[in-house]
């Protein structure tokens, strides 16, 4: 599917979907000014219409190429946030995938732990990230840390099964 085309159907499904997100209302940094509107994580699904939805979940199905990730709404006059991600699952994958084309991404030493960091720039607030689950992944607790401007910003935690 077209990325952009993808983005922006979610950009609309989560601006206009008022029960989908939580509302933390907190600033993430006082240099930036920057403040978490919504924080969401669920999977991603092709709807009969052909549109991807995000369905809020903390259950993620353990079948190939299902995608999920995390959703923030964030309110700011920057033009650009950088983010970073502690993605940490129960037991080594036999990969995290390829390299990262758009940041950068370390893996911790014993192959549980993705760091990944990126500079984007908003889409009326909107900063997101997906992965799918690829054969090797293990089943079992997932949990996502991810910072703002070096500030915690959400933390999703989820099972694979």
């Amino acid at each position: 599917m077209n990325r952009l085309r993808f983005v922006l159907s979610l950009l609309c499904f989560v601006i206009c979907s008022p029960s989908l997100a939580t509302t933390l209302n907190r600033p993430v940094t006082a240099a930036t000014g920057t403040e978490v509107v919504r924080a969401q994580f669920g999977i991603f699904k092709q709807a009969n219409s052909g549109k991807t939805e995000f369905v809020a979940t903390n259950v993620v199905p353990f079948m190939p190429n299902q995608s999920y990730g995390w959703v923030l709404v964030l309110r700011t006059s920057q033009q650009k946030v950088k983010w970073r991600e502690e993605f940490t699952l129960p037991q080594k994958p036999d990969t995290w995938g390829e390299p990262e084309a758009l940041g950068k991404r370390a893996v911790s030493e014993d192959g549980r732990t993705s760091v990944t960091e990126r500079e984007v720039s908003l889409n009326r607030g909107l900063i997101l990230n997906a992965w799918s689950i690829a054969p090797g992944d293990p089943k079992g607790r997932y949990v996502i840390r991810v910072y703002v401007e070096g500030v915690l910003a959400g933390v999703f935690e989820f099972d694979v099964q």
